[in-house]
């Protein structure tokens, strides 16, 4: 029995049950972005979620009920399927797009965004249509840039190549031995037994795990071999958590296993490409971005902003070939030094960015081109992957990109059509 509150407060019942059905909704403030993102995902088509699932066998969770709980997830600086199942017992926005229908555990919630990892690239289309439809996506200037984002793993779970090798042959060691003393052993009961009983109850689980290891380094081994080719030193490391990953200067200037993240940004602000390649420097991704730019939104740009890092002579005679206006630096911001390029189409592009309305697009790089890096890393709170391998981390950048789009949108107030 509850106590009976004085006649200065108000009525306060814990135990009070309610005779009128409520409505979760009607709890939460009418301005939280939970009811943006839930809008958004209805008026969505997800025809390619939907296609992955079979008609046989139990009944799946919506895909647009387990991609709610993401997208808001992601906007919130969630990225674990464990602490969203555990928000679906607490926070009213997460039980709200729940709906009233059990709720899906945190294997559930994982293996969604594992198993839909290819399909995120069409989720940031969508949320770029959208925002065309809204009037927004001016492609007059694009600036792309790269950030290094920590892999899920460390350099504790790596092995240099000269270790590998060393770690191989003491395997071999040691399998040789235990060969040799299953031979003594099983001699020994062939004498004692006869022929009719081998006296073995299969291969010993230390012959197993040293077997199977050697075979991951060996494995680890050859593609680290792959890679470096000819520039292969003893130092040179791989993980086994990750072998995908590479080692990268991180933003603190240490050295972490960490994929190359890229973006295109349009003059508002919103990601029209994303991009994750293994690649250590930019110089490589500009013209892909570039052809991810007009697969996103239908669209040539008509100006492709970069910094030093994608610079090569070879980067801007294909530009050049494909029609395609850019504006690359020559060398690193403040600093006046840069000596004057032997190459022909970048000394045009030196004279280029010395031509005033180029200077005035050029500074926009910085405002356009890093804004959404920072508010990803800072706001959103993603400076680590949560799944391995590059396909998978693709499909994971895709699902933040389009966080943040949602995001820029809501403070746009953009409204849906």
């Amino acid at each position: 029995m509850s106590r009976r509150e004085p006649e200065r407060f108000k009525p306060y019942e814990q135990e009070q049950g309610q005779l009128l059905p409520s409505f979760v909704a009607e709890s939460l403030d009418p301005a939280d972005p939970v009811f943006f993102i839930n809008e958004v995902v209805e008026t969505m088509d997800l025809a390619a979620f939907e296609a992955r699932y079979s008609f046989v066998g139990e009944h799946a969770y919506p895909p647009r009920l387990l991609l709610k709980l993401w997208l808001f997830a992601v906007t919130q600086g969630v990225y674990s399927g464990r602490e969203i199942s555990r928000r679906l017992q607490w926070d009213l926005r997460f039980r709200y797009l729940a709906g009233n229908t059990e709720r899906p555990d945190f294997r559930t919630i994982n293996r969604f965004r594992i198993r839909h990892s290819q399909d995120f690239a069409e989720l940031l289309r969508q949320t770029v249509m959208m925002a065309r439809e809204a009037g927004l996506v001016r492609l007059g200037l694009v600036t792309v840039d790269g950030t290094k984002i920590r892999a899920n793993t460390s350099r504790h779970k790596a092995m240099s190549h000269g270790r590998m090798v060393e770690e191989e042959k003491r395997l071999s060691a040691e399998i040789r031995a235990i060969t040799r003393r299953m031979d003594e052993v099983n001699s020994q009961e062939d004498r004692d037994c006869g022929d009719d009983d081998d006296g073995s109850g299969g291969l010993p689980k230390e012959l197993q795990d040293r077997k199977t290891r050697r075979e991951k380094i060996r494995q680890i081994r050859e593609q680290l071999e792959a890679e470096k080719g000819e520039k292969l030193e003893d130092r040179h490391q791989k993980s086994f958590a990750d072998p995908q990953a590479q080692m990268m200067h991180a933003g603190d200037g240490s050295l972490q296993y960490a994929y190359n993240s890229q973006a295109a940004v349009s003059r508002d602000g919103l990601i029209v490409a994303a991009e994750v390649t293994r690649d250590v420097r930019d110089v490589a991704q500009l013209v892909p971005m570039t052809e991810a730019v007009e697969k996103t939104t239908g669209e040539k740009p008509e100006l492709m902003v970069a910094d030093a890092g994608y610079l090569s002579e070879r980067v801007l005679e294909q530009m050049r070939d494909r029609g395609q206006t850019c504006l690359v630096a020559i060398g690193r911001e403040g600093r006046s030094e840069t000596k004057w390029p032997k190459q022909p189409l970048t000394q045009a592009m030196a004279r280029t960015l010395r031509l005033p309305w180029a200077a005035q697009a050029y500074r926009l790089r910085k405002t356009q081109g890093e804004r959404p890096f920072a508010e990803i890393k800072s706001a959103m709170r993603f400076r680590r992957f949560s799944l391995r391998g590059v396909t998978k981390v693709t499909g994971e950048w895709g699902l933040v990109c389009a966080g943040f789009n949602l995001r820029r949108l809501l403070a746009m107030e953009v409204v849906l059509g």
